[in-house]
């Protein structure tokens, strides 16, 4: 009986712990999305970085050298840098100040609809930001007007991340079109 008694307490606290893990970011793996196009080693190498050791972080808890590792690994297996090193341009830029006002919280979400290709973040005033991925060149851009600032496919995923991310510290969950 004190056998079963340990190992469910034991059984909870493991539970508990993996529950409330956080990384330096403050958000686990498990709730992030930067490397979901990623498969395989890249994956691996990919989470390891960006979400689980948190090293694009400035509060990054691993060593400058195991980031440093991680990175050569990643950028070696797939000839490209690793995703949450790219910024989106459409946030950093003076063409769509929406998108930074968004990333800021200096203006509401209202809405996020997203599926593979498109995802859009609206306002209360009906004005959107957009990156659209269904044709190429990839864009973003404010209600669908110009500038259409193109994108590349690393771009793309930035860009989104950085949608999905400014909607949800306001609370709003993507969601699918109907």
């Amino acid at each position: 009986m004190n056998r079963i008694l340990a190992l469910l307490v034991v059984g909870s606290l493991i539970s508990w712990s993996s529950i409330h893990a956080k990384t330096p970011d403050g958000k686990p793996p498990s709730e992030e999305t930067v490397c979901d196009g990623e498969t395989g080693a890249a994956f691996g190498l990919c989470n390891a970085y960006c979400e689980a050791m948190d090293c694009d972080s400035p509060n990054h808890q691993a060593s400058d050298t195991g980031c440093a590792q991680v990175k050569a690994n990643f950028m070696r297996k797939t000839g490209r840098p690793l995703p949450c090193d790219v910024v989106c341009p459409c946030a950093h830029t003076t063409l769509l100040p929406l998108f930074a006002d968004l990333g800021s919280g200096a203006i509401a979400v209202q809405d996020c609809i997203s599926d593979l290709m498109i995802i859009s973040v609206s306002t209360p005033a009906g004005n959107f930001a957009i990156v659209d991925n269904t044709e190429a060149p990839a864009f973003c851009s404010v209600n669908l007007q110009p500038p259409f600032v193109e994108l590349t496919q690393a771009e793309v995923v930035a860009c989104r991340d950085f949608l999905r991310k400014a909607a949800a510290a306001q609370g709003v969950l993507c969601r699918s079109p109907e």
